[in-house]
């Protein structure tokens, strides 16, 4: 009778032994799944660590296009001017005057200095300038290259809205026929641009069928480099330099398919829209 007793006992302890190890495994791996479940929700995905770059709108540029003030009169650039500043080539835009109280008279810009360059881009024409000041958006800084007969300086401008009482800038689109975009950050057209050491360009996603583009061979995925001999980094640059051509105008476009270069000639249409 004791050893049935004894048998009995030992029975019901190991059974209680084995209950209480399969709870403690059961809060084990329900605590496990809720500290998984918070750790997940408090970490920061991938997307939110980065720095996303807002995506340019094509009618906000438009609305805004021609709206960016710095007060210069401009004109070109003659041979006796290239010569006093010891320009190698006659090209830029001359400045022939300084609105008053007008960012560039503030930056200490003065009559008769020449400007080279627009955040990097060559200018070679009063037009090219005007293109990129059009393009530019008001309470944005950028920065010129000056030059005159005895330094070259660079100087950082802050565009102001374009006062009322000055002529209405002439806006024109014409018509190309693609769809461009900004090339994505750590994507595979980024490192293909960073390997040929040039600091950006914009991507083709797709080519209208019988539009200028496609007549003259651009592709779904080339990479515009640049337009008139002019680097093309970003689609602002893109969309100020094809705003400032005319319907019937050929523009000339250094393009990267895979890794060959390409220059390709498009003659702009009217736009229809």
């Amino acid at each position: 009778m004791d050893s049935i007793k004894k048998n009995w006992l030992i029975i019901v302890a190991a059974i209680s032994l084995l209950l209480i190890i399969n709870a403690g495994f059961y809060i084990y791996y329900q605590n496990s799944k809720i500290c998984t479940i918070t750790s997940t929700s408090n970490i920061e995905s991938p997307e939110k660590n980065q720095t996303v770059q807002t995506p340019l709108d094509y009618e906000d540029f438009k609305l805004q296009w021609g709206l960016a003030w710095i007060g210069l009169e401009l004109d070109n650039v003659t041979p006796a001017m290239a010569a006093i500043a010891r320009l190698d080539r006659v090209e830029g835009a001359y400045i022939t005057d300084v609105t008053n109280n007008s960012p560039a008279q503030k930056a200490g810009i003065e009559p008769g200095t020449i400007i080279l360059s627009f955040n990097g881009r060559k200018i070679r024409t009063p037009e090219q300038f005007q293109n990129d000041l059009a393009g530019s958006e008001i309470g944005t800084q950028f920065y010129i290259c000056l030059s005159n007969a005895n330094e070259r300086t660079t100087v950082n401008l802050i565009p102001e809205e374009r006062p009322s009482y000055l002529p209405v800038l002439i806006k024109t689109y014409p018509y190309i026929g693609v769809i461009v975009n900004d090339i994505a950050e750590g994507s595979a057209d980024a490192e293909k641009i960073e390997e040929a050491e040039k600091a950006g360009g914009v991507l083709v996603e797709e080519v209208i069928p019988g539009s200028p583009a496609e007549i003259a061979g651009l592709l779904k995925d080339d990479i515009i480099m640049s337009f008139n001999s002019r680097k093309t980094r970003t689609l602002r640059e893109f969309l100020s330099d094809l705003s400032g051509c005319q319907p019937g105008e050929t523009v000339r476009m250094c393009i990267m398919r895979e890794d060959v270069r390409k220059t390709l000639f498009i003659t702009l249409e009217h736009n229809i829209i």
